[in-house]
């Protein structure tokens, strides 16, 4: 079968992807090639295992990132990589995968139907021909067109060693900015960003508002009836003051269980804030 490509020498090409050491010389596409024209680019990668609180930091950046024009880059991978596509195309935004097989191939196999909304509403880059299977050294080859195509990388969650540190390693190569997410020192997901940030390779980002300014991006922020659950509303409202735990729990009534996750959410929003002797502060 064959598949649409464009190479390097065409107008759509992008000229930030010219600029790597190494560009492919051919691109085969699926979807919308006009995603290639856009200025906001930026790359969200991670562990293919994230923890909860991995998940809901990669959730609520792209979430942010969609309301901001931002085009999600990533690389279909388990994990991370999924998150950050699906959670783009729930919030109507714009995401990119480059995968490191031929488009036939749809690897790994369960993401069969994300490809498919991929396909449909945004748009699969690989530089290898129909065919070709996810040979382990493809994906390093991939990670390089991702760094390219991306104003900068965000690593989310990442193990000391990993495809998504490759991916840090060639966006500081080819000059462009990368991100961490900080993350538990106990977690061995989060070693990699906590090193990356140590180290002075990655800005620490815990919240993308802090992308949003080194760049000048405006975001359109929606009216409160709609950026909060009801559950998130409750809690902020019994936070006019201080409060512990048990305390937030008598006065809400919500269950444990979900009150633990709205507080960790509210908490990556970055308007509560955990204090000592497990307190919670509003700082709206």
């Amino acid at each position: 079968m064959n598949y649409n490509f464009i190479t390097i020498n065409d107008d759509v090409y992008p000229e930030c992807l010219k600029e790597i050491s190494n560009p492919p010389l051919k691109l085969y596409y699926k979807g919308n090639l006009d995603l290639l024209k856009e200025e906001r680019l930026i790359a969200v990668v991670g562990t293919r295992n994230p923890s909860s609180y991995g998940k809901l930091c990669c959730e609520y950046m792209v979430k942010k990132m969609t309301s901001a024009n931002i085009t999600v880059v990533s690389g279909f991978a388990k994990g991370i990589d999924s998150i950050a596509h699906k959670t783009s195309l729930l919030t109507d935004g714009k995401t990119i995968a480059v995968i490191a097989s031929g488009l036939d191939i749809v690897y790994p196999a369960s993401n069969l139907s994300l490809y498919r909304e991929i396909e449909e509403k945004g748009l699969i880059l690989s530089e290898y021909e129909a065919g070709v299977k996810p040979f382990k050294s493809n994906f390093p080859q991939r990670n390089r067109i991702i760094a390219g195509l991306s104003k900068g990388t965000i690593v989310v969650e990442s193990k000391n060693r990993g495809g998504s540190l490759i991916t840090a390693d060639l966006a500081l190569e080819f000059n462009r900015d990368v991100y961490a997410v900080p993350g538990d020192v106990f977690s061995e997901y989060s070693k990699g960003c906590n090193n990356l940030i140590r180290d002075s390779r990655a800005k620490s980002l815990s919240n993308i508002n802090e992308l949003l300014e080194d760049y000048s991006w405006e975001v359109e922020e929606k009216n409160d009836s709609n950026k909060y659950t009801k559950n998130q509303i409750l809690i902020l409202n019994c936070l006019s003051s201080e409060k512990n735990l048990d305390n937030i729990l008598m006065e809400t009534k919500i269950e444990q269980t979900e009150i633990l996750a709205e507080l960790m959410t509210l908490e990556i929003m970055g308007v509560i804030k955990s204090i000592a002797g497990g307190r919670y502060k509003k700082i709206l």
